[in-house]
């Protein structure tokens, strides 16, 4: 089974909060996704925390010109 990929425009009715909560408050959104990942048990909370991860290393590795 093949995973369809989704655009930002598809996605933004589902992720519309969180990208709100994200760019209002970042060290904050970290935080609290790393807490929920924490209280997960099992795969499910690692994945979250490498998603996390990989966030942070798209943040770091991607420059962003005004």
């Amino acid at each position: 089974m093949q995973k369809q990929q989704r655009t930002l425009l598809e996605l933004w009715p589902i992720i519309q909060e969180d990208f709100k909560k994200f760019i209002s408050d970042r060290p904050g959104w970290f935080i609290s996704a790393l807490e929920k990942a924490c209280e997960t048990k099992g795969t499910r909370g690692w994945h979250d925390v490498e998603t996390v991860i990989k966030v942070l290393q798209f943040l770091k590795d991607t420059e962003v010109e005004y």
